[in-house]
């Protein structure tokens, strides 16, 4: 005989179904995100492997609330402006009247390069903002990408603001999660560059996520809560060691006029 179920199975099915739609919507608008272009319901779940119904459900659910916009002729599907707005507020909430944006648009401007927006996730750096290089051969890599605290160019540059202390509990957490020799190298290799890391202002490193592409990596002043994110310029190793000093420059005056010198009327 059928049971009926209980108030806190029921609340638990509700909660779990709740949690997985919240996810799914979530993962539409990364797709639509990584793939930067139009896409039908049929293309969006087969993507997700999603069920049609529950697929068709969401994305009009969606479209509805104002967050994608739905061309009737091609049946497409596009996120609207209303998701943009979701977090533009952030970088003047850990700025004040500093201007992320107009920075790290400045120095893709100057430079080329792809250039990063990332802050510290646990013991990675997790990409907060990326905008794709323009040369015909760039670092590519998804907003939402995270790359290892020690071992990388941004990891070094964040590490080189923190005390020594704080430094060496990282690298122990780091030591005990390290299961080859390699990793094992990159913390110490990571530990003997911050000296230089702090004389200099910015880390350099090559191969660290990519083959043959380096990276230029600068720590951003303290935000409002005290968080420290990381600028950085990456490209083909070539490009960014014969460009180094330039775009250390670029990256600096990028900093000191869009977060550091005052607001301008």
């Amino acid at each position: 005989m059928a049971t009926t179920p209980q108030p806190d199975e029921d609340r638990g099915t509700a909660a779990g179904a709740t949690v997985k739609s919240a996810g799914r919507v979530l993962e539409v608008l990364e797709l639509l995100g990584n793939v930067r272009k139009p896409l039908s319901a049929s293309e969006i779940g087969r993507l997700l492997d999603y069920p049609k119904s529950s697929t068709n459900v969401l994305l009009k659910y969606l479209t509805n609330l104002g967050y994608l916009s739905f061309d009737p002729d091609t049946m497409h599907y596009f996120p609207s402006l209303r998701v943009t707005s979701l977090g533009a507020w952030i970088p003047a909430a850990l700025y004040g009247m500093g201007d992320a944006a107009s920075m790290l648009q400045e120095l893709h401007d100057v430079t080329g390069e792809t250039v990063t927006l990332s802050m510290r996730s646990g013991q990675a750096m997790r990409f907060i903002r990326v905008l794709p290089g323009s040369f015909f051969i760039a670092l590519k890599m998804d907003e939402g990408t995270v790359a290892p605290l020690f071992g990388t160019s941004v990891g070094a540059a964040f590490l080189a603001t923190r005390p020594p202390a704080e430094v060496e509990r990282l690298a122990d957490a780091a030591r005990s999660m390290a299961r080859t020799r390699v990793a094992r190298q990159a913390i110490d290799q990571t530990l003997e560059s911050l000296p230089q890391v702090r004389s200099t202002g910015y880390s350099v490193a090559f191969a660290s996520l990519f083959p043959d592409t380096g990276a230029i990596s600068m720590a951003l002043p303290p935000a409002s809560d005290g968080n420290v994110l990381v600028l950085g310029v990456g490209g083909l190793s070539d490009r960014i060691r014969r460009n180094e000093r330039t775009i250390a420059r670029a990256m600096r005056s990028a900093i000191t006029t869009h977060l550091v010198a005052p607001a301008r009327n």
